[in-house]
């Protein structure tokens, strides 16, 4: 064995393995895509699908990889960003069911997105949505109130639906 290969074997036992970050379909390893859903994603996805033949959802193109995972980051930024004009009620994990990417936006007055997270935190608001009722949601073709009556946004957890009602009032100026 040469000199570099011991020593980066070395490095590697001296520090040990690689952390575990959960894994999407941007990731290209997403086995099973039941395994990393949450109730209710499965009936998203199908109102998802339902919409879009009936064409009361755009679809989006089918994008895959890094740039799949971009697109959606720029999506869920901009989410981020709309929810900024007020003050979120709480945390919100955020699952967008066609790839099982999870992601984060909590704080209060700097709101903070964290994406490829495990899953919802305990007592955060869980956000379903797929990556067309993201784009629908943020381009101002559908409403926050429009999606969750077609099954196109879910969101658990919610008191008082505190969470939907300032997305919506976010949405509304985001889009205005």
């Amino acid at each position: 064995m040469n000199r570099l290969a011991i020593r980066l074997l070395l490095c590697t036992l001296a520090t040990g393995p690689l952390p575990v970050a959960m894994a999407c379909g941007y990731d290209a390893i997403y086995p099973n895509p039941f395994e990393q859903r949450w109730p209710g994603s499965l009936d998203v996805a199908m109102a998802t699908a339902a919409a879009i033949s009936d064409r009361k959802l755009d679809p989006v193109p089918k994008i895959t990889g890094p740039d799949g995972f971009s697109r959606s980051y720029q999506w869920l930024n901009q989410l981020k960003g709309s929810l900024k004009g007020g003050q979120l009620p709480g945390n919100v994990s955020i699952l967008l069911v066609d790839s099982g990417l999870w992601s984060r936006v909590r704080g209060k007055e700097s709101l903070l997105l964290q994406t490829h997270t495990e899953g919802p935190v305990r007592q955060d608001r869980i956000m379903l949505t797929s990556e067309a009722g993201i784009n629908a949601l943020l381009s101002g073709q559908l409403s926050a109130a429009q999606a969750t009556e077609l099954g196109l946004l879910v969101i658990q957890d919610d008191p008082d639906d505190a969470f939907l009602k300032h997305l919506n009032k976010a949405l509304a100026l985001h889009n205005s």
